[in-house]
């Protein structure tokens, strides 16, 4: 960021609206991004943007499936995280980030980030951009009676779109943005700063790196397979399994992995892999 850039009024502030849609609720338990929608506004002109749906890896949950519309057919040919990343990096380069339920998305990114590291054999990335939060402003400033996008845009009389899809998710979130900041300012928040205190606490998107077990972190380093004794719901079963991240949810660290035995992906808890060993 800027020097100075707390002290800047929002529109002088490079920001980028974004919002994803995914195939779960929880990244820490192997949900991913499947499409991501960003739109970058200097002095509140658009000057640049990505929405791309994105490849899992995974199934969609057919709960976020009846969501948002997107299903596992559309997702066949389309980009990984990885292979996007640099371009959205770019796109968030000294920005600060907008979104709606900015939790969410920084939960889901700072994932992304930390898987896009270790596929790319470095240390997992780190997103170090502040985020807004209309949502967070919504419930500490605003009286709309519900504060789902929707709802907020209806009141406010902007335009809406689809909902649930990610870029326009982004457009509504950008002009909810724009006539929150003329209200607040009128309540003397004039600030970039102003705004990120009026929200509460602050949102980021950090790359959780959980501690491993040296096995572990060994077969992660070199792409090679485990043969894990695991505690599941049914009893003691031997797998082999194909590791793909690692991952934290609630405290609790996970392995999301290919299991060859049930010939998909699951998500391991470690601290039920009773033993584990590299195949060769």
């Amino acid at each position: 960021m800027e020097p100075g850039w707390l002290e800047k009024r929002p529109s002088d502030v490079p920001l980028v609206v974004l919002d994803t849609e995914t195939t779960g609720l929880y990244p820490g338990l192997g949900h991913r991004v499947v499409e991501i929608g960003a739109v970058r506004l200097e002095n509140w002109q658009e000057v640049g943007q990505i929405s791309t749906l994105i490849q899992p890896g995974r199934k969609m949950d057919p709960k976020a499936s009846s969501v948002n519309g997107i299903t596992d057919g559309d997702l066949l040919a389309q980009p990984t995280f990885s292979q996007i990343a640099t371009e959205l990096l770019a796109l968030l380069d000294g920005a600060v980030i907008v979104a709606h339920n900015a939790e969410f998305d920084a939960g889901f990114l700072g994932q992304e980030l930390l898987i896009h590291g270790w596929q790319m054999g470095g240390a997992p990335g780190v997103l170090a951009n502040p985020w807004l939060c209309t949502l967070q402003l919504a419930r500490r400033h605003f009286h709309f009676g519900r504060n789902n996008l929707g709802h907020i845009a209806a009141h406010l009389g902007v335009r809406m779109g689809r909902a649930h899809r990610a870029l326009n998710d982004v457009y509504m979130t950008a002009e909810i943005l724009k006539r929150m900041v003329r209200t607040l300012e009128q309540r003397r928040l004039t600030t970039m700063g102003d705004l990120l205190h009026a929200q509460g606490a602050p949102i980021y998107a950090p790359a959780i790196v959980p501690p491993l077990p040296d096995v572990v972190a060994a077969a992660l380093r070199n792409g090679r397979n485990l043969r894990i004794l695991y505690q599941g719901q049914n009893g003691e079963s031997k797998r082999e399994i194909t590791l793909l991240y690692p991952s934290q949810h609630q405290g609790v660290i996970y392995l999301v992995a290919y299991c060859h035995q049930a010939h998909e992906q699951r998500t391991f808890r470690l601290d039920r892999i009773f033993s584990a060993e590299l195949i060769e």
